[in-house]
């Protein structure tokens, strides 16, 4: 009977949640406004592109040289026209008779290029003072006999980072993605799903229909269908969103619109995903829980927000000590955030990433995780059968965990 009772009170929940308009609009506004910057991404490199081949992708200049640096011949090449005064190519560019003046200084290494030229716009400026850099290294190359030596002075060095872990090569950054994506999974439950959480509870109070609903169904299988409700709800919602955004992901990256993206580099570790998937399932039951507790034991909504606020400011504090973590994973304030229950899905999801969180200690978390859940949710069962007639007041905590 009370397999039936959790299964009615599932069906319900998702059901009507799913049937409202703010939930679609809600989960499916992350992917609109996806799609819309990579859309106006798209456009406005359209557009320069455009503007490029309008405007020419070469210029004509005249230039003075003081440091004697500059090839005639490549400047020539590049557009470029010598000339003895600066005043008058900077009076060139006014009138409007030429496009671009360049003064090269004596010491192009301690005073900088001056460049006079017509306006463009922010992007199709930038030309100018990109050719007359190019004029400057190529005649620099040419002058050395070895383009290589140059390349070498002006540090565009590209290395290539192999890094070991006893004794077997670690997968870097492409190896810290999948585990990443976990925690933006959590935090996309947690933001959307806290309120629902918290109101779990409280709707039933405030419509003064909870009595009526404790005579048919007992608090236990009836607070277990509303966590399973709401992590199937919490599921949706992050298959709504994830989903489209990886496909939009793979898109671009089989056009070769967006070059940095190669999702053939990802790694995939068994140890740190599986713990990561725990985690994330140990920390939204914990999460859950504990605002379902704070519903049953505040009579309205308004009463319940600071608690929920101090929950909400627990969860999240660990993402300002990221760079402590990456540096001191074995330091005190980083341990006591990895086990308390609190603060340890981020905290020990972040480590996990990083790759300075031992499997042991994963496991030792994911106990403390799924333990305290359980905790919690017997304390929610008990404070919600107390509280159901408190509709005016808080709870006496007192008077409900007398006898628990």
């Amino acid at each position: 009977m009370a397999h039936s009772n959790i299964g009615t009170v599932v069906s319900f929940e998702v059901s009507r949640t799913l049937r409202t308009k703010v939930f679609w609009i809600g989960s499916l506004l992350g992917p609109i406004l996806f799609a819309a910057i990579i859309a106006i991404s798209a456009l406005s490199s359209a557009s320069a592109a455009d503007s490029g081949t309008a405007t020419g992708s070469a210029i004509t200049f005249e230039y003075v040289d003081h440091s004697g640096l500059v090839d005639p011949a490549i400047a020539q090449a590049s557009g470029g026209t010598a000339i003895s005064d600066p005043a008058q190519g900077l009076a060139d560019v006014t009138a409007g008779r030429v496009e671009a003046f360049v003064e090269y200084p004596a010491d192009p290494a301690s005073a900088p290029i001056r460049v006079a030229a017509q306006d463009r716009g922010i992007l199709g400026s930038a030309i100018y003072s990109g050719t007359a850099s190019a004029v400057l290294q190529a005649s620099a190359a040419q002058a050395v006999g070895n383009p290589q030596l140059v390349t070498l002075a002006s540090g565009t060095i590209a290395t290539q980072l192999t890094t070991y872990r006893d004794g077997r090569a670690t997968p870097g950054v492409w190896g810290m993605i999948p585990p990443i994506a976990l925690i933006v999974v959590f935090f996309i439950v947690v933001v959307m799903q806290g309120n629902r959480m918290l109101t779990a509870t409280l709707e039933e109070k405030e419509n003064r229909v909870t009595e009526m609903i404790l005579t048919t169904i007992k608090p236990t299988p009836l607070l277990t269908g509303k966590v399973a409700a709401l992590g199937i709800i919490g599921l949706v919602q992050v298959v709504v969103i994830v989903v489209p955004t990886v496909l939009v992901t793979i898109g671009l990256a089989a056009s070769g619109k967006v070059a940095s993206i190669d999702l053939r580099q990802l790694v995939f570790q068994p140890v740190p995903l599986i713990l990561g998937l725990l985690m994330l399932l140990g920390g939204f039951l914990l999460f859950a829980c504990s605002l379902v507790a704070i519903g049953a034991a505040m009579p309205t909504a308004k009463d319940a927000q600071g608690m929920y606020a101090t929950v909400l400011l627990l969860l999240i504090m660990p993402i300002y000590l990221v760079i402590w973590m990456a540096t001191h994973p074995g330091g005190l304030l980083v341990q006591v955030l990895t086990y308390f229950p609190w603060t340890a899905p981020i905290t020990a999801m972040a480590r996990n990433a990083l790759g300075n969180l031992p499997w042991w200690q994963g496991v030792i978390v994911v106990v403390i995780l799924f333990a305290s859940a359980w905790v919690v949710f017997r304390l929610a069962c008990r404070l919600f059968q107390y509280g159901s007639v408190e509709y005016s007041k808080k709870l006496n905590l007192k008077v409900a965990l007398g006898d628990w």
